[in-house]
């Protein structure tokens, strides 16, 4: 199956666009991220207030108002005595941590956890917070100032990796909880600009949303006062506030957005976790290892303002396990949404082959013997674009002029003309290639007396092939070849009645005419037709092919590029 099956035209879907990305790669590129990230390191401190429940302090105000010169300098199990802690006792001191998102020291790279593993029968993805630092204090209150102090931090080899199942849509958090956020975050969380498919983004966004469940603490043994310790202080205090507050897990930094360049401009966005599927389309339910691994989060896109429909689950594969070493995931542009793009590039250049035509006959002379034929067409026309519902043709414009006539004498009797025109263009996705065929036709009837013949004195057709590649920008490439093919007709009579009616120069008049100006405004389309178009994500993939599914959407494989 594979990205061969992309069919976004289809009745369930109409997106745009999708970038498909596997968890293999999502997490391959985390890791790579969090490996060189020089994240913040945050400290909370938190002091018993005089209902002794905990509020959050400033850390340098702490030491400022105990008077000690560190916090977290101070070893486990200092005693109770010592004065840094009866400093701190006399403030009410209750714990602190401090923390920096990133890998954890002492592991293998591939004994790495994953950061997200991907839920596909729900709309919520299994995230793995990992810090590359951490480090928790606690003053416990005894009786007759036995309290006990807790310093303790992780270890390399043995992180502290707190688990949470996170909502992927904005629309899925329950209690207004992304309309809670602070409005510069909430723009940022739903970047439409050029970072909205980067790692950094999606883990912007992993670590803002409202989770859905208490996450659960893996690498410390249940029940013991570290344990407890981070139950309160971590996910207690600061994940509940977060909760209700809808405020970032770890503080946030914020990736500064680039100019976005691609020729679809991104304006709604959201995220679906795929399931593996079988032959006939079905999600595999219990899949193997390696079927986990190609499972796809999807970037489900809008463009210029359209709606974007509800996510749902993709009947193919975007990448097959034979695939998963090469590709990373697979950018897919909508049949439709490729061609309204390309024929908002064709129509202001077709309206030059668009002509209504005029025709004058009348008599003069000599007792009104003389017939008079004039004749013109009026290019500027607009012709009627139709999107094509299936198949190879995805694009026409057609104009078809009406017939202009008129005749000379008692009821015409001594000359008449008719002129018309046609002008159909045809665009088709196909292989690895476009094919725009245009198709002007001119037809002319001329009689003088009783003698008469016409045909179509101009009929062309021109068809360029524009074979697609694209480079690692994202940027299309093309070749174009044309060729053209001329139908026309060269109408006339027999000498015996031309000698009498002179009507073959009158053709080969109108011919001549008609061929140097309707003619010879019929040109091959220019290359830049096709390759101004430009594909989403260029900041964020590298894109190593290029051709149309069976359903004609364009697609191409994509790795991400290194952060």
């Amino acid at each position: 199956m594979g990205y061969s099956q992309s069919n976004l035209s289809g009745a369930a879907y109409g997106y745009d666009f999708v970038v498909a990305t596997t968890q293999e790669s999502i997490n391959a590129t985390m890791k790579a991220y969090l490996a060189g990230l020089n994240a913040p390191e945050v400290i909370q401190c938190y002091i018993y207030n005089q209902n002794n429940q905990p509020q959050l302090i400033d850390y340098n105000t702490l030491l400022q108002q105990a008077g000690i010169t560190d916090l977290f300098g101070i070893p486990n199990g200092t005693s109770a005595q010592d004065d840094r802690l009866v400093k701190l006792a006399n403030v009410g001191f209750a714990y602190a941590f401090k923390a920096a998102i990133g890998l954890p020291a002492g592991y293998a790279p591939t004994a790495i956890p994953d950061v997200v593993t991907l839920n596909p029968s729900t709309s919520t993805v299994v995230f793995n917070l990992m810090c590359s630092s951490f480090t928790v204090v606690e003053l416990t209150y005894g009786p007759r100032n036995q309290n006990t102090w807790l310093n303790q931090s992780q270890q390399p080899g043995n992180a502290w990796t707190f688990t949470s199942n996170v909502a992927l849509q904005n629309i899925t958090v329950g209690s207004n909880a992304y309309n809670k956020l602070p409005p510069a975050v909430q723009q940022q969380i739903g970047n439409m600009g050029a970072n909205a498919f980067s790692v950094q983004q999606l883990l912007f966004d992993l670590d803002n949303a409202a989770l859905e469940s208490v996450p659960q603490i893996t690498g410390v043994v249940p029940g013991t006062p570290l344990y407890t310790a981070l139950q309160t202080v971590f996910l207690g205090a600061y994940f509940t506030q977060m909760q209700a507050e809808g405020q970032p897990v770890l503080s946030y930094t914020i990736a500064q957005t680039t100019t976005d360049h691609s020729s679809l401009p991104l304006t709604a966005l959201e995220l679906e976790a795929n399931a593996y599927v079988d032959g006939n389309g079905t999600p595999v339910q219990s899949p193997s290892a390696a079927e986990q691994q190609v499972q796809p989060l999807c970037y489900l896109c809008a463009t210029n303002g359209n709606t974007l429909r509800p996510p749902t689950q993709f009947n193919w594969n975007w990448i097959d396990l034979t695939e998963a070493s090469q590709h990373q995931g697979v950018m897919a542009i909508n049949r439709n949404t490729l061609a309204n793009w390309i024929g908002a590039q064709l129509a202001p250049q077709l309206g030059a082959n668009c002509y209504n035509p005029s025709v004058r006959v009348w008599l003069s002379g000599f007792l009104d013997t003389t017939v008079n034929y004039q004749w013109g067409l009026t290019s500027g026309q607009t012709p009627t674009q139709t999107l094509n519902a299936s198949g190879p043709n995805v694009l026409t414009f057609s104009w078809q002029s009406g017939t202009a006539e008129d005749d000379a004498g008692a009821g015409g009797d001594m000359g008449k003309m008719e002129l018309s025109s046609s002008f159909n263009v045809n665009v088709s996705f196909q292989g690895n290639t476009i094919v725009i065929t245009q198709h002007l036709v001119v037809y002319a009837y001329v009689r003088s007396l009783a003698t008469g013949d016409g045909g179509n004195i101009v009929d062309k057709t021109i068809t360029d092939t524009y074979t697609l590649a694209v480079d690692q920008n994202g940027n299309l490439m093309a070749t174009q070849t044309t060729s053209t093919q001329d139908n026309s007709q060269s109408p006339g009579t027999n000498g015996f009645l031309n000698f009498f009616t002179d009507l073959n120069s009158l053709l080969d008049s109108a011919k001549t005419w008609a061929n140097n100006f309707a003619g010879a405004r019929l040109q091959s389309l220019p290359i830049s037709v096709v390759q101004n178009f430009v594909f989403p994500g260029g900041n964020t993939f590298t894109f190593s092919d290029v051709c149309f599914s069976n359903n004609q959407d364009m697609v191409s494989h994509i790795t991400y590029v290194q952060p």
